[in-house]
């Protein structure tokens, strides 16, 4: 009977020091998932594609091109931004004129973050823009004048879903935002635009608290 016991020994600590190490690296991710690290600044790059459409119920048409924004944080959920981006359409609708757009903006967003590698997030930017390329720059038709390249008021609200790849790169999975201008259209008929702005990229994090 004792050597049998003695003979169990071995394996059942053995057994124990396996159990107690699984149970600590799966405790030891848990708290990693848990409680993510709290970035001082986050710095997010993509591609971002905004629709849009010509004066009145004319047909729609896309920019392309790229987002950057830089987000501070000031506690677990609360952030401050700093946003950027440059677009551009060569032929919008097939009429030969182009367009380019440039925004600048700050605001504020909201995180929320669970025990899961998710992060969602929405926000309120407010900021101005420029409004170039030929349909600017070139007259309309009609003997009419060029507009010239149009600054203005923007506003934007939207949200978006980050997927935490490591501690410091996260993939954005999608912003969605409602991208609200002011630019003048030379027709009178609205100079207010509406447009649904999408973007997709990766935002690389600096500094803890």
């Amino acid at each position: 009977m004792r050597r049998s016991l003695r003979s169990l020994t071995f394996p059942m600590a053995l057994l124990a020091a396996l159990l107690a190490n699984v149970f600590a690296s799966d405790d030891a991710w848990a708290q990693a998932v848990a409680a993510p690290l709290l970035s001082q600044v986050d710095i997010f790059g993509g591609y971002s594609t905004i629709g849009a459409k010509t004066v009145g119920n004319g047909p729609t048409f896309r920019l392309q091109g790229v987002s950057l924004s830089a987000a501070a944080s000031i506690n677990n959920w609360l952030s401050v931004v700093g946003a950027a981006g440059f677009y551009r359409q060569g032929n919008i609708a097939g009429s030969g004129f182009g367009l380019s757009l440039q925004t600048y903006q700050i605001g504020a967003r909201a995180n929320w973050r669970n025990r899961t590698h998710l992060t969602l997030f929405g926000e309120l930017l407010l900021g101005a823009g420029n409004a170039g390329g030929s349909l600017y720059t070139h007259s309309l038709g009609f003997g009419a004048p060029a507009l010239g390249p149009n600054n203005n008021l923007l506003l934007t609200a939207g949200g978006g879903v980050d997927w935490r790849l490591r501690s410091r790169i996260t993939l954005r999975l999608v912003e969605v935002e409602c991208l609200q201008s002011f630019f003048s259209n030379g027709s009178g008929y609205d100079s207010q635009q509406r447009n649904l702005k999408l973007s997709a990229g990766l935002v690389f994090s600096f500094g803890t608290h």
